[in-house]
């Protein structure tokens, strides 16, 4: 279970814009603004104040706001700084100065982000692919088999569990359950957090004694065995918090964001580009991947948030 969030975008237009990427923009975008006020606006709303409204027109407009971008639809400008929203307005409530913008004659560039974002989550693997791909830090709760790849009992009795998100920020709850309805409470306040931040560790003797204070159970009264089959289920928050966005998280949206763009140029995707006395090379001599020099990049940035094991 997840809170809710909306698509991921780790950059914003602005933040793209200052990047002098010599990527042709102006042809992406009509409205280019942010969200005013000097409170969030709540979710729901119908007018959205922003800094300007010039250059509004009626269809899609794209919030970048982290885990909480979202696409509204514009249907007219109240005043020069608020435009008005069709229903049911906003899904969630939006700092002042998150990027609001419009597509141009040629595309959106904030579409163009929400697309690298997503391929940023494709290529990273954490969590599931079929609910929460999200490199952001938010609460969640999990439930793992054991003994499995994310969760396992070692040979000195220590519980170890590999979320699907890291690098893991704090751990609300974790429990163990041997048999159905069987399940053991652990003391959080037991458990160790490698500096990668991608394991917990919990030595049982010590996690299990605060249920039975002085008379420390063992793990075969507990029903837990390295051999047997059971269950872990765990809360907690894991990621990159919102608003805090790594350089090098960043840097990636931008290669990705800039190879996708590149595609206007070079749209067969071909490895060698020659018009008149302008000449190409998209890929490095040699490569058999055919990623782009813009996608190598962005894989060695990413490095540091990509699961290998799922």
């Amino acid at each position: 279970m997840t809170a809710p969030l909306g698509s991921s975008a780790y950059l914003d237009v602005p933040a793209y814009l200052r990047a002098a990427t010599n990527q042709e923009t102006v042809s992406l975008l009509g409205l280019d603004t942010t969200i005013a006020g000097g409170t969030a606006t709540p979710a729901g709303v119908t007018t959205l104040p922003v800094a300007a409204s010039a250059g509004w027109a009626a269809g899609p407009l794209w919030l970048l706001d982290g885990p909480y971008s979202e696409v509204a639809q514009v249907a007219g400008s109240a005043d020069g700084t608020h435009l008005t929203l069709a229903a049911p307005g906003t899904r969630f409530a939006h700092n002042p100065g998150v990027s609001a913008s419009q597509a141009g004659t040629a595309g959106s560039l904030a579409e163009i982000l929400l697309r690298a974002s997503a391929w940023i989550e494709g290529y990273c693997r954490q969590g599931s692919g079929a609910t929460d791909r999200a490199l952001f830090a938010v609460a969640r709760t999990e439930r793992w088999g054991m003994p499995s790849a994310r969760a396992a009992l070692d040979r000195d009795n220590v519980l170890l569990v590999r979320p699907g998100h890291f690098p893991i920020q704090s751990v609300a709850a974790l429990a163990v359950e041997s048999l159905p309805g069987q399940s053991l409470s652990l003391d959080v306040t037991q458990l160790e957090l490698p500096s990668n931040g991608r394991l917990i560790e919990v030595p049982l003797f010590a996690a299990l004694a605060t249920t039975a204070p002085g008379q420390p159970l063992p793990l075969a009264g507990a029903g837990l065995s390295r051999a047997r089959r059971a269950w872990v289920t765990l809360t907690y928050t894991g990621g990159i918090a919102a608003g805090a966005v790594p350089y090098d998280v960043q840097q990636a949206c931008i290669w990705v964001a800039s190879e996708l763009l590149a595609v206007r140029r070079n749209p067969s995707g071909a490895a060698l580009v020659r018009q008149g006395k302008f000449e190409l090379q998209a890929r490095p001599r040699g490569d058999t991947t055919a990623d782009s020099i813009l996608l190598h990049q962005a894989k060695a940035a990413l490095e540091p948030y990509r699961d290998e094991g799922m």
